[in-house]
Order: structure tokens, then sequence, then C-alpha cells
């Protein structure tokens, strides 16, 4: 598999003292006959072996943000049982489409300012 994007996380099963590595890929997209794309995405985890089926889409973007919902869904597993951290500072990893909607909403307005309105300068 072509990877392009990978990332490693320790998880921490409920009282476990220790953690083990995991590795979360994502596959470059490749055409399909069908003219469909797929992408290939793997949970390389030692203790537990997982035979994903590719993600597809009607084009590679379609079928790479299918991937990462897809991965989302398993890191939501392992947080139902435990604990994902980053490896680099402890901090604990959420699913990726809490990620994606957390960057999708407009901050709120500061305390005691109101939002701009269309056509009118902020000052």
């Amino acid at each position: 598999m072509d990877i392009i994007g990978e990332r490693k996380v320790v998880f921490q099963p409920a009282g476990a003292e220790h953690g083990r590595e995991i590795f979360l890929r994502v596959g470059r997209p490749q055409q399909r006959p069908d003219d469909g794309w797929e992408v290939q995405i793997d949970i390389m985890d030692p203790e537990k072996p997982w035979k994903l089926p590719p993600v597809w889409g009607t084009d590679g973007l379609g079928a790479v943000i299918l991937g990462i919902f897809a991965i989302s869904k398993y890191v939501e597993w392992y947080t139902m049982r435990g604990r994902l951290t980053l490896p680099e500072d402890g901090e604990a990893v959420f699913p990726e489409w809490a990620l994606l909607l957390e960057a999708s909403m407009p901050p709120a307005p500061a305390q005691g300012t109101a939002p701009a309105v269309d056509g009118e300068a902020e000052g």
C-alpha cells in the first residue's frame, strides 16, 4: 500500500499499566475498473488484528474523506475501551470527525462585542 497518511497513537486499555503503539494508515486513492475510487485503510495493532475492506467513493478525494471517517469509528472503538494518546506529548486522541466538526464551527464573538453586519466595517 502506498501510504499518504499515517498516525502513531498509544492505546492503554482500561485498568492496564502499560499501553501499546498502534499505527493508523490511509493509502493513496486508486481508480477502480467501474470508474469509482478506493482507499485502503489499515490499523496496525500488534494485539488486535484488523482485516479492513477498502473504502470507496466516486472520486479520489471522496474516498480519502470516507477513509478518514472509517478510521474515526475504530478510534471511537478504542476510546470506549481505554485511552488513546499521542506518543509525543501524551495528549488525548479524539475521533477525526469530532475534530472536523470543531474546525468547521466559526469562533464565537468575544464577550461584549457584536459580529459585523454584512457591508459594515468592523471597528
